[in-house]
């Protein structure tokens, strides 16, 4: 059956508009029309701030004792302890960024540690010490650099406090344990990083040289401490 040129006309006329529309369709499905103009998503940033945190670590502490001990024979030595552990504790500062790449903050701190080392000398005589590293605290100020907009490095510079104890004895018999709260000057270095939202983790290493005292012996103590600490922080802002 033959269509007349009307009908011809008006077939033709609808599969074009039927295309046409399809077409549009499609463009719209795939998001074409809009993506270009919608904005890109602000990349993730280290915050700056108020913030707290928690760390966990590794204290390796170094005490050179002077020992000289006159009764009943002459008993000298200059030993040098390793008093390791492990070291924990809790910290809240405050960070702020300026020109967009400097950066400077405070912080203060208390920790808990597990180090302590047992050590004899014999001479003339016996001579027993031990040495344990339990709270400390501190106060620090971090001038820093921001290395990329996730992660920081900075230099830690501050004084801190340590309760040491020692414990000795000899074989005239005496003996006498003293615990003493010995401050320092503290500095190292550390890089941040942010993992996700307000959470980030950081790493640093710290040294710490300790006053000298004197013991219950009357044996010098002089302390310092090398400090490996893993932590993490939530940023408030």
């Amino acid at each position: 059956m033959k269509l007349s040129s009307m009908k011809l006309k008006t077939l033709a006329a609808s599969l074009i508009l039927v295309s046409a529309s399809s077409l549009a369709f499609a463009g719209n499905y795939k998001g074409e029309g809009n993506y270009k103009d919608m904005p890109c998503p602000p990349p993730k940033m280290l915050k700056d701030g108020f913030y707290v945190g928690g760390q966990v670590g590794y204290d390796s502490y170094r005490v050179r004792e002077g020992i000289t001990l006159a009764s009943p024979g002459t008993l000298t030595g200059n030993p040098v302890i390793n008093a390791t552990g492990w070291v924990g504790g809790l910290f809240v500062g405050y960070g702020q960024y300026f020109n967009d790449i400097y950066y400077l903050g405070g912080e203060v701190f208390g920790n808990y540690s597990g180090a302590d080392q047992s050590y004899s000398l014999t001479d003339t005589g016996t001579y027993n010490s031990k040495v344990e590293a339990r709270g400390g605290y501190g106060i620090s100020v971090l001038p820093g650099v921001k290395l990329n907009d996730a992660s920081l490095g900075y230099v830690r510079l501050g004084y801190n406090w340590s309760n040491l104890k020692t414990t000795e004895s000899t074989d005239i018999p005496t003996s006498g344990n003293k615990s003493n709260t010995s401050g320092g000057f503290n500095y190292g270095v550390g890089i941040e990083t942010l993992v996700y939202e307000n959470w980030s983790v950081r790493g640093e290493y710290t040294h710490t040289g300790y006053n000298s005292f004197t013991s219950a012996l009357n044996t010098s103590i002089n302390p310092s401490d090398n400090q490996f600490m893993l932590g993490v922080l939530y940023h408030f802002a």
